[in-house]
């Protein structure tokens, strides 16, 4: 369950880009002759609907139908009494509640001309919630649609730049206060729930590694407003080999400019890692800020993957040691042709 907080604020995002950013995603219906596409969340990956209405699954699942033309509809299987408080803090004016997505689908539907009904990321859905609907729209041919809101979100607009922004500083502070000498794994949670809490943050998934020779390395994954930032160091004064993991980091993160692949990054930061003890398996990743909420675990990590001017996401080095030992260093950052920007380290 989601419990920080939820904010839905002009000043931070237009209203104008909540209504582009749905009119992107129509043009891109159009595009593939869809009529109606359904974006399905839940509260363990509601992203794609927060980026399009700024609604927050605290709890439950839902489905937003969007047509080609014309407002979106909440379809959901909560009470009203909660629709009442997400018509209040979305973009959202329209809801329909039921038992079950088949029928609300079907009533959605209904004295609509047949057409293509599109599923937005088919491969992530639930197995059932999918085939339920395809039995209640018989006349609609059903299409398995790639992730066409996450497309839109790969490059962060202005406005949520600032916001990413802001959740790095938060982010920052609450790590340097959580991993001072002498804390404690139950302290450096502690430490940082209060903090991101504190500071705005909606979501947040502290984890912790270790090595047979007592080095930790605490990261955070937080989500700030309807954002992710990661950050993941190892504790300590950085000498022997936390040096040279810190060192790959650097290297890594200096390659991350426009026009660079995936792949580039681990170039970069192999001659450091060799210096790691012998047996270490290593493993450099780019998990765009878009994935962020799972780790980037349903997203292949391919190393032709060119970087985009203006893209964040979380570069990381991973290290398992031959003892069984793990660790990992990561920092967030925005790509550009020039510099890569902090949005967390900023001060590594």
């Amino acid at each position: 369950m989601k419990r920080g907080l939820h904010v839905l604020d002009p000043a931070e995002t237009p209203e104008q880009e909540w209504q582009d950013r749905v009119a992107a995603l129509q043009r891109a219906m159009a595009a593939q002759g869809v009529d109606v596409a359904l974006v399905y969340a839940d509260v363990s990956r509601s992203d794609d609907l927060a980026y399009l209405t700024n609604l927050c699954l605290y709890w439950n699942e839902g489905v937003l139908a969007i047509p080609a033309e014309g407002p979106v509809t909440f379809l959901t299987k909560l009470s009203l009494r909660v629709q009442n408080w997400m018509k209040r803090s979305s973009t959202v004016t329209e809801f329909s509640g039921g038992k079950n997505f088949a029928d609300l689908v079907a009533k959605y539907l209904l004295g609509k001309k047949n057409g293509t009904l599109g599923l937005v990321d088919a491969a992530l859905w639930p197995a059932d919630v999918a085939e339920e609907i395809v039995d209640a729209v018989p006349g609609w041919q059903v299409r398995r649609l790639g992730g066409l809101v996450r497309e839109q979100r790969l490059v962060p607009s202005a406005a949520e730049t600032e916001l990413l922004r802001a959740a790095g500083r938060i982010l920052d502070d609450a790590a340097a206060k959580a991993t001072v000498e002498g804390s404690t794994a139950g302290s450096r949670v502690e430490t940082v729930e209060r903090a991101l809490r504190g500071g705005g943050f909606l979501d947040l998934y502290p984890s912790s590694l270790s090595t047979s020779d007592g080095v930790t390395s605490f990261g955070v994954t937080g989500q700030y407003r309807m954002n992710w930032v990661h950050s993941s160091r190892v504790l300590g004064d950085g000498a022997g080999w936390p040096g040279a993991l810190n060192d790959a980091l650097a290297k890594a993160i200096a390659a991350a400019k426009a026009g660079a692949t995936v792949g580039s990054l681990a170039e970069a930061a192999a001659p450091a890692l060799a210096e790691l003890p012998e047996g270490a398996k290593t493993e450099v990743r780019w998990v765009n800020q878009a994935d962020l909420s799972t780790g980037g675990e349903f997203r292949n990590q391919d190393p032709a993957t060119v970087l985009a001017d203006g893209e964040a996401g979380a570069v990381s080095v991973e290290v398992a040691f031959a003892d069984g030992g793990n660790a990992a260093v990561a920092e967030t950052v925005r790509v550009t042709e020039g510099e890569p920007e902090h949005l967390t380290g900023a001060q590594r």
